[in-house]
């Protein structure tokens, strides 16, 4: 009995290493659009268009489109530095870092 016990709870502790790898690949594969339809679930269909029709106009303000430019180039500035911050602490990642494909941005 003691054994099955032991087995059980060492199946049960390697099952929950992994679940948190999993869960973030099926978040990071569902990308902003999976995020955005997550929060706009709980909204009827009719909520769901206002919200999306509205969304569309406020990106169209001036405003709006400096503020999203503005975070942008930080978002760069921020990738960049963390990159030559990796390279500082270890340049022998460099080859690593070279697999990694740049990321894929819509309207950059």
């Amino acid at each position: 009995m003691k054994m099955k016990f032991l087995i059980t709870m060492s199946a049960l502790g390697i099952a929950l290493q992994f679940t948190p790898i999993a869960r973030s690949q099926d978040e990071d594969q569902g990308g902003r659009g999976r995020r955005w339809e997550k929060h706009l679930a709980n909204l009827s269909p009719e909520e769901r268009q206002k919200v999306q029709a509205a969304h569309r106009k406020a990106m169209q303000e001036p405003s709006v489109q400096a503020a999203r430019e503005k975070m942008r180039q930080a978002h760069k500035e921020f990738h960049d530095t963390m990159h030559a911050a990796m390279l500082k602490a270890d340049p022998s990642i460099q080859p690593i870092l070279n697999k990694i494909p740049a990321p894929n941005r819509r309207g950059s």
